[in-house]
């Protein structure tokens, strides 16, 4: 399957299943944030490749559709396999309807198929933007922590990836 194709095929699945959400504190469709980290992961596969790119774009397109949406696992994997659909289920922070606190989650992570951790880098890049007007001080320096956690835990996967996140990081500092 080539990536045009495949890209196509998680997109247009993951935005009927996004339907109706939108980003926080925002009027834009959340298939915005599916599509700007899949675009990440492209740009991430230019300075240093990475294996099973098409696969990898398909996670990142599809990376919240268990953890935000009503679509089980046994739908992803039935439609794009099981590679995407773990990695899907790598990327939820909820298991068995608890969520995961997060050294646990990035531990799944760290220890799950490279590409996985690549999608989280990539997310957290995409998710660096200037924080919604209704977060408080203390939850935008929260997350800042949090962004560096990830770093230090996963940036050891793809360095170009780690390379853009702590850039990103730096340039958080300004918002708290």
């Amino acid at each position: 399957m080539n990536l045009q194709d495949s890209y196509n095929q998680a997109w247009l699945f993951a935005a009927g299943a996004h339907a109706g959400q939108t980003l926080t504190a925002s009027t834009l469709p959340y298939a915005v944030h599916l599509a700007m980290v899949a675009n990440e992961v492209m740009a991430a596969d230019r300075e240093a490749p990475v294996e099973r790119l098409a696969e990898t774009v398909q996670i990142a397109l599809l990376h919240d559709v268990l953890e935000d949406t009503a679509v089980p696992f046994e739908e992803l994997q039935t439609r794009f396999g099981e590679f995407v659909a773990d990695g899907a289920r790598h990327l939820s922070k909820v298991l068995n309807g608890q969520k995961l606190p997060l050294d646990t989650y990035l531990q799944r992570l760290a220890t799950g198929a490279p590409q996985y951790a690549i999608v989280k880098l990539c997310d957290r890049i995409t998710n660096l933007q200037p924080p919604p007007s209704t977060w408080a001080r203390s939850k935008i320096a929260d997350y800042h922590v949090e962004s560096q956690r990830i770093l230090d835990a996963l940036g050891h996967v793809h360095g170009p990836s780690a390379e853009r996140l702590r850039a990103k990081i730096d340039n958080y500092r300004r918002y708290f």
